[in-house]
């Protein structure tokens, strides 16, 4: 027991202070051992499956995550977590396929986009949160792409900041930016906005 104590507590450091009950049986502890741990440590229930330490900072934009692998962080939430934002986006904004049901998502107020499969792995990676958590998100270039192709719909303060910021990131990726939009459909509206790259 004391080898499956430490096992549990080396997993919840390594996390930052959260517990997914799959992570744990993964490493080969029992669910009645692991819930035997969660009381007697006083681990909290924050959703079906993961537990929080009682010291942990709350991190909404992983605890969202482990609840929904399939919600990729996009539009609003990715230009935040790129930096290329100016405050923290209310509601989280997401990207799951199209065949997903994202029900759950939307009863809790998040925002969510549906694309075929062959557009919801471009550009995928992970990226840490605020609050020190890996995440699944889209990378710069695909987030400057679904801004572009939902800009109606965006405030035009932040899509005029994205860009803006954007522009002056030394790690900028031109050509894949370029090789999304091509993917996408929107090179007329991507050179139309950003003339001066191409």
């Amino acid at each position: 027991m004391v080898l499956k104590q430490e096992t549990i507590e080396k997993l919840l450091t390594e996390n930052n202070g959260i517990l997914k009950t799959a992570d744990v049986v993964a490493a080969g502890i029992s669910k009645e051992t692991f819930y035997k741990y969660v009381k007697a440590a006083g681990l909290e229930k924050a959703a079906h499956g993961i537990y929080l330490s009682p010291d942990c900072l709350t991190d909404e934009m992983y605890l969202l995550q482990a609840q929904f692998p399939k919600a990729v962080y996009s539009h609003e939430a990715a230009l935040y977590l790129h930096d290329l934002a100016e405050k923290e986006p209310i509601p989280f904004t997401v990207t799951v396929p199209s065949s997903y049901n994202g029900g759950g998502l939307i009863r809790k107020g998040v925002k969510a986009y549906y694309v075929k499969q062959e557009w919801y792995s471009m550009g995928l990676c992970e990226i840490q949160t605020p609050g020190g958590h890996f995440v699944k998100a889209y990378d710069m270039e695909r987030t400057i792409c679904d801004i572009l192709r939902k800009r109606a719909d965006m405030d035009i303060a932040v899509f005029n900041y994205a860009v803006r910021e954007y522009m002056k990131c030394k790690d900028k990726r031109i050509s894949v930016l370029s090789r999304y939009a091509v993917a996408l459909h929107i090179e007329k509206q991507m050179s139309e906005t950003m003339g001066v790259l191409f």
